[in-house]
This record gives C-alpha cells, structure tokens and sequence, in this order.
C-alpha cells in the first residue's frame, strides 16, 4: 500500500483507491464505518481464498458508490464504459455487451474502487458459461423462523446431497438464510436445463417429505413458516453471491464459508463481517477440499432418478 503524491490516492494491489475514506456500510457491528480503503484491504486479504470459486465465471456486482446509506445502488453484469482493464471481459453468443468477469486477484480491487459490494458469479464450470459446475440450494426462511431451523435444512440437504454420492458444502448468505453448494463434473451429455431439473426434483422430494417446514413455491401466500427451498440459482445465467462475498447490507455482513461442525445450533449469521471474516477464515478448515469434491454428474444420474421420483411443488 502506498499514497501516491499526486493525487494522495492509496494504491492497494496497484489499483489507485479515490476517496479512500468514504464509508460505505456506517458500522460493522463494532460502531465504526466501513470505509472504500476497508474494503480493497478486506479484498487484498482473502482474495487469493476467494479467486478459484470466482475466475473463469461472469461475475455481476452490486455496486453502491455512495454506501448502502445512498439511494445509488444498482447491478451490474457487463462492462461498461471506463471499466478497469484489469476485469476479463467475456462475450457470450448473442448478447453483443460483454460480461465482468474476475479472473485476478488484483481486480478485486478494482471492485472496491467501482464501490462493488456484492459479487455474485455465475455456477458455471470454470471458462464453460454452457456447462454446469455446481449445485446451490438457497435456504430461505420465512419471517419468523429461527436461524436454527435453516441450520437443520443444511443438515437435512447435505444428508439427502451425500446420499447422490455428491460432497456438499456450507456458507452463510450474509442475511439470514445458508448456501449448500456442492461441485460437480457434468460431462459431454447434461446440460443446464437436466442440472435445473435434477435440484429442483432434489428440493420438490425434501418439501414433500415435511411440507409443513420447506417449500418450493417462492409465492408469498404459500409461505407460511416455512423454508423455501430455493433451486433457481442453477440455471445458465443465474448468480449466486459468492463466498467470502460482503453484503451491501447493515452490519456489513459477509456470506462466509462455514466447515459443517459449524452449523449448529446457536450458529450466529451476523457475526462474519468484513472486520472480522478474515481472521475467522484463517482460523477455519472451510472449504479447504472444494478443489477435491467436484464429482461426475453422470455416473450418479441413475441414482438421482432412482431416490428421487418426480413430485409436484408443494
């Protein structure tokens, strides 16, 4: 990090960071605001942890130049005019506007100068935008609903995930539901519209199974108090916020990788922030064999049909 004497910028990852001090969450949990240098620092320290569940994927931002406190707040999937060269830009068949995407650490920063404060990639193989790569279940409560009762849907999703033979993972959203994300090879034959239907008939057989605690029906009416069992995240252009991923949200929370004898009871959402996630990280065994887990799709297709018959949506 250095101030450049012209400008008096502060230079992190060599991306220049203009009006440093500006506070883009007003407090972390601790009473003191979170400041745009806060951020590229936050990026500069886990972003080689973040990089590979990132790179080779379009990645939208949400970007709040102002803080969360402004009005200005709006995402962004292309590239834009002024748009660092330090983003890859990637042109998908018919759309003439390119895709962010972030395939350096370095670029990170240039997020934090764009007042990025959401990332959220693409579940894409990595350099394949039409080939699936991996499943996220987004458990998502009702009002009402304690968190422990999302942390027992993890548990009961991972269980129903390892029965397929696949290798689930955990993470907060930065709000007040979980990600289970598990990787996966899909192969020559199933594409996005099979990867779709496999978490959806994954989702439709647990809220079969208690209709009286999950759904997969997002109406408002249905809800009840319930958990939405939410499968749309896997489909081609569907995102998902990232791991490690703050939240422009109060509290700027962070959707924080979590090893499963974390998700228990008592478990505590609000206490991964961008002030405290980083340490915690390097604490923790999260996630440390994601690159180990991605599993054929094809080989446990068979399996999935076979545990899994078609049910309606409750």
């Amino acid at each position: 990090m250095k101030a450049t004497k012209a400008t008096q910028d502060i230079v992190v990852m060599k991306v220049p960071i203009t009006h440093p001090g500006k506070a883009l969450w007003p407090d972390a949990g601790d009473g003191k605001p979170v400041t745009k240098l806060d951020l590229a620092h936050y990026f500069e320290g886990v972003g080689d942890w973040m990089l590979p569940h990132i790179k080779g994927r379009p990645c939208s931002l949400v970007r709040a130049p102002d803080g969360i406190a402004a009005k200005e707040r709006f995402f962004q999937r292309h590239a834009g005019p002024g748009q660092s060269d330090l983003f890859t830009q990637v042109t998908m068949p018919g759309d003439r506007k390119p895709y962010l995407q972030i395939d350096r650490v370095e670029a990170l920063a240039a997020v934090a100068q764009a007042g990025g404060l959401e990332l959220h990639p693409w579940n894409c193989a990595p350099g394949k935008p039409d080939v699936p790569g991996r499943f996220v279940f987004d458990l998502d409560p009702s009002p009402g609903l304690n968190f422990d009762d999302v942390v027992a849907a993890a548990k009961e999703i991972k269980e129903r995930l390892e029965e397929l033979g696949l290798v689930p993972f955990a993470k907060t959203t930065g709000g007040k539901g979980i990600h289970v994300v598990t990787p996966f090879n899909a192969g020559k034959t199933i594409g996005w519209p099979e990867a779709k239907s496999i978490a959806r008939d994954i989702c439709a057989r647990m809220a079969a199974d208690s209709p009286d605690k999950y759904l997969v029906n997002m109406s408002k009416k249905k809800r009840g108090r319930k958990i939405f069992l939410d499968y749309l995240r896997n489909d081609r252009m569907a995102t998902a916020v990232a791991p490690m991923s703050p939240r422009a949200r109060e509290g700027a929370t962070v959707s924080m990788p979590l090893e499963w004898s974390a998700v228990r009871k008592g478990l505590d959402p609000k206490r991964f922030t961008v002030r405290t996630a980083p340490t915690l990280l390097a604490k923790s065994g999260a996630w440390k064999d994601y690159a180990e887990a991605e599993r054929p799709l094809l080989p446990v297709l068979k399996k999935i049909r076979k545990v899994i018959s078609r049910v309606s949506i409750p």
